[in-house]
């Protein structure tokens, strides 16, 4: 194929990606909801099922749709995680900054902070990790960071930052000394903060937090 056919494809692909984004937009499809058959879609827009076909594997690919068996294909539950591991691995692979990413999730644990202190969220899932008698010390920190962002009861937020937090989990070495007593108070007074109301208390003891966790 020459490169101006190559061209004249993508340029195709481009076209009926937007099509088809567009035709679920106004057709106001949501989770479930069945898309027209490839053929169909061919029919519509005058393309070849090849060209249909790559637009389709797009949007799958990004998580827009899935194929079910015995219904077709479907309009997906919204998550983002997929893409937002494929640019921390890149960004792994391009030699990025681990400083950058710890302090891209501090600036996300003390945005949840103040989401749940100014909207009064409920916390009780958060007192209720920091007063576990727990021998997995490890598993209880990852559920108290996980409860954090979880109690913004904001889903998007939660899947964009959970990713960035896993990195510290299962990227970074795990076998590092860590004071767990010390770790413990930290999440206890963390929740006072937040119960209190005092998100700068809360913020500052966040941040010092996970610099020493990761230092």
């Amino acid at each position: 194929m020459s490169n101006l056919n190559k061209i004249e494809v993508q340029s195709l692909k481009e076209q009926v990606l937007q099509e088809i984004k567009q035709y679920i937009l106004s057709n106001g499809l949501t989770m479930g909801d069945k898309l027209p058959t490839e053929r169909a879609l061919t029919e519509m827009y005058g393309v070849s099922r090849s060209v249909v076909r790559e637009a389709l594997s797009y949007l799958e690919h990004t998580g827009v749709i899935e194929t079910v068996q015995g219904r077709g294909t479907v309009i997906k539950a919204p998550d983002v995680t997929s893409l937002v591991e494929g640019f921390l691995f890149s960004f792994q692979v391009a030699n990025g900054s681990k400083q950058d990413l710890l302090s891209l999730r501090i600036i996300f644990e003390c945005a949840a902070i103040e989401e749940i202190i100014k909207n009064s969220k409920d916390i009780e899932l958060l007192s209720q990790i920091v007063n576990e008698d727990v021998k997995n010390h490890y598993e209880n920190d990852r559920k108290f960071h996980q409860a954090i962002l979880h109690s913004t009861g904001n889903a998007l937020f939660e899947q964009l930052s959970t990713v960035v937090q896993s990195y510290f989990y299962h990227i970074e070495n795990q076998q590092q000394e860590i004071d767990y007593k010390e770790t413990s108070q930290t999440h206890k007074r963390i929740v006072e903060a937040i119960h209190n109301k005092d998100i700068t208390t809360a913020k500052e003891l966040m941040t010092k937090h996970l610099s020493l966790k990761e230092g």
